[in-house]
C-alpha cells in the first residue's frame, strides 16, 4: 500500500473516531441535561422526609421515585461534586414547584427544608421544664419530654433568646442550638468573667438566682454583691427562688415547713449555692453578677411595687419587712 493510500486511510479512521467521540459527547451531554433539569410537574405542597439513617443512594432513590428529580444518578454526582462527600441534612423538605437537580442538591446539603419556621421566645430565668412547655406551645409536634431529659444536664446553659425552628425540629437540635448561643454570648463578656475569678459554674448558678431576685441592672448588681458577700462569710444565702424550682412555689406561698425541707436547693438550710442553676440567666444578669456593686448591705427585699429595699443589719431588715411586706 502506498504512503498516500495509508495516509488517506488513517485520516478516514481519525474522522470516524472523532465522529464517534463527538457523538458520545453529545449523547452524554444530552443525558446530563435531561437528568439535571427540573421535572415538568410535581404535586404542590409535596413533602419528602429524609431520615437520619438514609444514605446518599437511598436519598437519591426516594427523590427520584417521588418525582422531585429526574435522575438519581445525577443527584449523587452533583452531591459529590458540590460537597466532596455525601452528607445530606435530614429533615422534611417542602417542594411547591419543580426544581433542577442542582437546586435540590443545594437544599438537601444545606438543610433548607422550605417549611415555614416557627418563632419561639424563651424569656430570661426560665428553667428546662418551662422552656420545654414554651417549645411545645409553639411547635405542636415537639418532643418536650425528650428535651427535658437532654436539657436537664445543661440547666442554666440554654441561652434565653428568640429562636426560629422548623416544625419538625428535634429535641437534640434545640438543645445544641441553645447551647451554642450560650457559648457565643458568654464570649462577649469573657474578660469580665475571667477578671472576677470565680468558676463559671458558680457564676451561672448565682446569676440564675439574681435573675429571679431583681428586675433592673442597678438592683441586680447590688443583690449580686450582697449574695457574694454572704458566701464569702459562709453565711446562708436565704433566698426564695430555689423553692419555685423544686416545689413550684413563689415567695408568698412558701411555708415554714418548706423552709425545713432537707434539699440542697433549700438555701435557708444549706450554705452555698444550689447544686445546679435554677434557670437560664440572660447575658445582662450574668454580667451584673460578675461586676457586682460592693455595699455594706446584708439584707434586701422587694416591695409590692417591685422596688428593692436594702438593710445593713437584721433589725433594719425587720423594719423594712414591717414597712413594705403586708
Amino acid at each position: 500500500m502506498s504512503i498516500r493510500h495509508r495516509a488517506k486511510r488513517i485520516c478516514i479512521n481519525n474522522r470516524v473516531a472523532c465522529s464517534a467521540l463527538l457523538f458520545c459527547v453529545i449523547v452524554t451531554t444530552a443525558m446530563v441535561l435531561a437528568g439535571s433539569i427540573a421535572p415538568q410537574h410535581i404535586p404542590e405542597g409535596k413533602i419528602i422526609a429524609i431520615k437520619r439513617d438514609m444514605g446518599l443512594s437511598e436519598t437519591a432513590d426516594v427523590l427520584a421515585q417521588q418525582g422531585i428529580i429526574r435522575s438519581a444518578f445525577m443527584y449523587k454526582v452533583y452531591v459529590v461534586l458540590l460537597s466532596g462527600h455525601s452528607k445530606i441534612k435530614a429533615g422534611e423538605y417542602l417542594f411547591n414547584t419543580p426544581q433542577s437537580v442542582i437546586k435540590v442538591v443545594e437544599r438537601t446539603l444545606s438543610g433548607a427544608q422550605g417549611l415555614p419556621k416557627l418563632k419561639v421566645t424563651i424569656p430570661e430565668g426560665k428553667n428546662v421544664r418551662e422552656i420545654a412547655w414554651l417549645l411545645l406551645k409553639a411547635i405542636p409536634r415537639f418532643n418536650a419530654p425528650a428535651f427535658v431529659a437532654l436539657g436537664q444536664p445543661y440547666e442554666g446553659y440554654l441561652f434565653p433568646d428568640t429562636y426560629f425552628f422548623y416544625p419538625n425540629v428535634t429535641a437534640s437540635e434545640v438543645v445544641a442550638t441553645m447551647r451554642e448561643e450560650f457559648d457565643t454570648k458568654i464570649q462577649t463578656i469573657q474578660k469580665d468573667i475571667t477578671a472576677f475569678g470565680k468558676p463559671l459554674k458558680d457564676i451561672i448558678a448565682m446569676a440564675s438566682i439574681v435573675e429571679k431576685e431583681a428586675t433592673s441592672t442597678f438592683d441586680r448588681k447590688i443583690v449580686a454583691g450582697v449574695l457574694w458577700h454572704r458566701m464569702d462569710h459562709h453565711a446562708a444565702l436565704q433566698v426564695d427562688p430555689p423553692f419555685y424550682y423544686i416545689l413550684g412555689k413563689y415567695s408568698p406561698d412558701i411555708t415554714y415547713d418548706d423552709l425545713k425541707i432537707d434539699s440542697p436547693y433549700n438555701l435557708y438550710k444549706h450554705v452555698g449555692l444550689p447544686p445546679t442553676p435554677i434557670g437560664s440567666p440572660g447575658i445582662e444578669t450574668i454580667l451584673a453578677t460578675v461586676t457586682p456593686t460592693i455595699t455594706d448591705y446584708w439584707f434586701y427585699l422587694s416591695g409590692p411595687d417591685g422596688r428593692m429595699h436594702y438593710a445593713v443589719t437584721y433589725d433594719g431588715h425587720l423594719v423594712n419587712k414591717a414597712k413594705y411586706i403586708k
